[in-house]
């Protein structure tokens, strides 16, 4: 059942002394007047929520703060609520509605999003809604489902389940006009149907502000769904606009952008997405209608202390109702959205130093999905893929385990040169296993631990249409697929962030898991494997030799200490050592390592893998010898090889040769990777 909460007006005055606000500590803030003062208005804002409803509480805890610090509150949005995570898969934007009704929205514009489903769930959020939708640039008219909403009237009293050009907002006894922008682009992003029209920002901001200033209006806010640069666009070229509350690019703006384009001045706000965020915007106007000063804040909803316990807490009312809501998305995630036949490696090592099945399998999803944009390469980073899928059915909730941050994908066009140097960062800290190393579809790469990071990438190649690859052109544009949490920079692709600023990114607005999930669909089973689309060099290990797959793939595996911190060089014809043979199993059976202790006479408990050789004696792998000794300098036999391998993995190798003879590095690695893949 929906909670029961008394709404709030934010027109009211509370009758309430102002309490010492719980928002210290967590607010960045752009000071230009006294904390103390009262302001003319308090602008409370969101945007791009799509979906994420964990923090609601906390959210609805700070609004609450605020009203009672200040009489002169508004709360708007600016689009994109529907999409993003299973609220919406279960509940279309209905629930999210429930608790911006509770809230006490003021108003809020369409964003693209909210037309993903069509008319008819738009209508029914609209139908619903207990506070105004603001849509200046968009024509419903000829659109049945919507067209019943329709108010042509400005008024102070809007009511909900209406669709007005614009509304008039009171705060402190003045009147503040507020209209909405959508972009016009959501024509072609989202599903609208082909009898809505949107129309082009600009133009219809000129005319709105303009019969507002003629109504008398002074104090003017455009609530907008544009992206900022967009924003910034507007600014400038409309007199008139006050205050611009954006969404759509997800841009964090932590200071209020100021746009001087005319005699008086325009701010512009943004919280960055997903709900992360409270906005607010405290201003004060002069008797014209310009503004004079202001405050301004992005609330961090989800700050904790050192404890790890959140610094906002959360309404108690808004929490129990969220659990409610949630028991239906735990059923969800057991719907079947693939089959692959083979277990799928998203194991930590792995995808943080090279090639897997399952980061090719969710690269050539990224591909698949921005290939309607023209993507030509899918570049992810193994840090955002946190899970191994067994064989068989998968499930959403297998997807959301492997992909849980619900990242937005996006395409940037990018130099050859450029793709290069997002290689280099990708494969510059492989040694620490960090999460930037990147898995990729539509090219191929090699890279050399030996060599200092920004060196190590070479033949590089590109995938063309009949399948065959070539060297990729250093001058040349491609445009790449990749995550939004990348191309701001994430992992340290700064040379993505560079191309999304000049403008050179396309927002997909399609959520990651959505996209291999959907990806999945069209396979009637996966099958990945690794390709060699990523290779770690060896000097003395090409890609002819016999024990190179191997290798290969139990690097990835952190298999070989000795080679984990660079080198170029795997010695495959050298007698592999006891100790070698010991470290390796452990690695690649991923043995629980005990406390260091002394495994046998001559591998003390300071020896550097004595963790490694006891984990091995514990599981029954190495005995020993009858004097209790190791022997881990010794060449391990042929004939012993077979015997720890059986102990391993149950089942003796065939291996040619006298079995007194030394087995070499190349050969009981390629028997190791034998082991482990049948």
């Amino acid at each position: 059942m929906p909670f029961s909460v008394p709404r709030s007006s934010p027109r009211k005055a509370w009758a309430i002394a102002a309490v010492a606000s719980l928002l210290a500590g967590l607010l960045t803030v752009s000071p230009q007047a006294n904390a103390a003062e009262t302001h003319d208005i308090t602008v409370l804002f969101t945007n791009d929520t799509h979906a994420h409803l964990d923090n609601v509480g906390r959210r609805w805890s700070a609004i609450q703060d605020i009203r009672r610090e200040t009489p002169n509150t508004v709360l708007l949005d600016a689009g994109d609520v529907f999409s993003g995570t299973l609220y919406f898969n279960s509940y279309q934007g209905l629930a999210d509605l429930e608790f911006m009704n509770a809230m006490g929205y003021d108003a809020m514009v369409p964003g693209n999003h909210e037309f993903d489903k069509g008319p008819a769930v738009l209508a029914d959020f609209i139908e619903k809604a207990e506070f105004p939708i603001v849509s200046a640039n968009v024509d419903y008219s000829e659109e049945p489902e919507l067209s019943g909403f329709l108010k042509t009237e400005l008024t102070a009293e809007a009511a909900g389940a209406s669709i007005y050009p614009a509304t008039v907002l009171e705060a402190g006894g003045e009147q503040y006009a507020v209209f909405g922008l959508t972009t016009p682009e959501t024509a072609f992003l989202a599903s609208p149907g082909k009898h809505i029209v949107f129309e082009a920002e600009i133009e219809t901001a000129k005319a709105t502000v303009a019969d507002l200033t003629a109504r008398g209006y002074d104090k003017i806010i455009a609530l907008t769904h544009l992206g900022y640069s967009y924003d910034v666009a507007l600014a400038e070229a409309v007199e008139g606009i006050d205050i611009i509350i954006g969404g759509h690019s997800h841009t964090r703006l932590d200071e209020a952008v100021v746009v001087e384009a005319f005699d008086a001045p325009t701010l512009i706000a943004q919280t960055g997405e997903y709900g992360s965020r409270l906005g607010r915007l405290d201003a004060n106007f002069d008797e014209a209608g310009e503004l004079t000063d202001w405050e301004y804040a992005l609330i961090d909803l989800d700050a904790k202390n050192e404890a790890g316990e959140y610094l906002i807490q959360g309404d108690e009312a808004f929490e129990a109702r969220l659990k409610e809501l949630q028991g239906p998305l735990e059923e969800m995630k057991s719907t079947v959205v693939g089959k692959s036949d083979v277990a799928l490696v998203g194991d930590r090592t792995q995808v943080r130093r090279g090639e897997t099945n399952l980061g090719n399998l969710i690269a050539n999803a990224v591909l698949h999905a921005a290939a309607p944009a023209g993507a030509e390469i899918a570049i992810t980073n193994g840090g955002g893929i946190r899970a191994s899928i067994d064989a068989g059915d998968i499930t959403l909730g297998e997807v959301l385990t492997v992909m849980p941050f619900g990242n937005s994908m996006v395409t940037l066009d990018l130099t050859g040169a450029e793709i290069v140097e997002a290689l280099e960062n990708g494969v510059s800290t492989v040694e620490e296993g960090a999460g930037r190393f990147p898995q990729v579809a539509g090219l191929t790469f090699s890279y050399n631990l030996a060599k200092p990071a920004g060196e190590r990438v070479s033949n590089v190649k590109v995938a063309l249409e009949d399948g065959s690859y070539a060297p990729i052109d250093l001058d040349a544009t491609y445009t790449v697929a990749t995550n939004a949490y990348m191309a701001d920079g994430g992992d340290n692709y700064a040379v993505f962030k560079k191309a999304k600023d000049e403008g050179r990114q396309t927002d997909l607005f399609v959520v990651d898991y959505d996209a291999f999930a959907s990806y999945l669909a069209t396979l009637e089973s996966a099958s990945p494997a690794v390709e060699g689309r990523i290779t770690r060099v060896y000097a003395d290990l090409g890609t002819d030799h016999p024990a190179h797959e191997a290798v290969q793939l139990l690097s990835t595996m952190n298999v070989f200490p000795e080679l984990s911190a660079g080198g170029d060089r795997f010695l495959p014809k050298d007698s592999v050592t006891r100790l070698d043979a010991a470290v390796w199993l452990a690695r690649a059976l991923k043995l629980e390592l005990p406390e260091a202790a002394a495994a046998f006479r001559d591998v003390p408990a300071d020896h550097a893998f004595a963790q490694e050789v006891l984990a091995a004696k514990s599981e029954g792998i190495f005995l020993g010898m009858p004097d209790g000794r190791f022997g881990p300098i010794a060449a391990l036999t042929k004939g012993q090889a077979a015997l720890v391998l059986e102990r391993a993995f149950g089942k003796a190798p065939s291996i040619a040769g006298d079995a007194n003879a030394a087995i070499t590095r190349g050969d009981f690695a390629i028997l190791l990777y034998n082991a482990i893949t049948e």
